[in-house]
């Protein structure tokens, strides 16, 4: 009796084993590769997916390939956001690419620039193409978005931590920082404005003229090279001055910025360089 019950046990792993083999055949059988999509990025695992990391703010160009068997007749990209389709894309979501005929062979380059609603969320692109013969191919292609140092910059108070005199004749990269200059801060807004906080050491000593200084705007340029501040006097609203200093450091967490300036009329260099040094806080 014990043989009995051993052998029907044994049949039915057979049988269990034979029947998911069955349906991985089925399921690979019913994947249609005609007309054929390729995306030249990594790929990932399973049939036709692909991964890709990037940073939100910084375009991505992906060079997708079909080829078919007949001519092709639509060429459409879908995109979601945690599943769903995200409406911000295309036509509620959806992008056409081409819904006539293209021939057998189509060459696409694909943009796209990752927004900070995009920042750790589940983000989904399926390009999906048909061809004369009524052939549907799918590829899919996740996004892995992380936050850009240069969309950081809104998100946080940055705390002025170093001033250094960079090119001091006789100490290079003195620290000049004043004691009074230590609880200082700046918020660069979304918008594009931007504020200065003097905090409670403030309005004597070095820092005596704190404040007559008015910050309008902040731009850091496409390159993340030179960061662009405009301000005006607190008595001369009406002339602008402009400062262009040259981003040393730009990370979540750190942002360094050097400026310039001519220091003749003290006894100084015209081309002396003070480094900036700010470390991110809550804003």
């Amino acid at each position: 009796m014990k043989s009995i019950t051993k052998y029907i046990k044994y049949l039915l792993v057979l049988l269990f084993a034979l029947s998911l083999y069955q349906c991985e055949e089925n399921y690979t059988e019913n994947i249609s590769d005609n007309p054929k999509i390729t995306l030249s990025v990594p790929t990932a695992p399973g049939h036709a997916q692909y991964k890709v990391q990037v940073e939100s703010g910084y375009d991505i160009t992906v060079p997708v390939k079909i080829s078919s068997s007949s001519n092709l007749k639509e060429f459409k990209i879908t995109k979601t956001l945690n599943l769903n389709a995200d409406p911000s894309f295309g036509d509620n979501g959806v992008m056409t690419v081409f819904n006539s005929d293209k021939g057998k062979d189509f060459d696409y380059s694909f943009t796209y620039i990752p927004s900070t609603q995009d920042v750790d969320q589940l983000v989904g692109f399926t390009f999906t193409a048909v061809n004369n013969d009524g052939s549907v191919s799918e590829s899919d292609l996740t996004l892995v978005v992380t936050l850009s140092p240069r969309d950081n910059l809104p998100r946080k108070r940055w705390n002025l931590k170093s001033v250094l005199w960079v090119t001091n004749p006789d100490h290079p990269n003195q620290e000049s920082i004043s004691d009074c200059e230590k609880d200082n801060s700046m918020l660069l807004n979304a918008d594009g404005t931007m504020s200065v906080d003097y905090g409670t050491d403030t309005g004597s000593g070095n820092c005596a003229y704190d404040g007559l200084t008015v910050y309008d705007s902040w731009e850091l340029t496409p390159d993340d090279q030179y960061f662009i501040r405009t301000s005006h006097g607190l008595f001369t609203p009406d002339v602008e001055v402009t400062d262009t200093f040259v981003v040393r450091t730009l990370t979540v967490q750190q942002f360094a910025i050097e400026q310039t300036v001519d220091l003749s009329v003290f006894g100084g260099g015209t081309d002396e360089k003070f480094l900036y040094v700010y470390d991110a806080g809550p804003r």
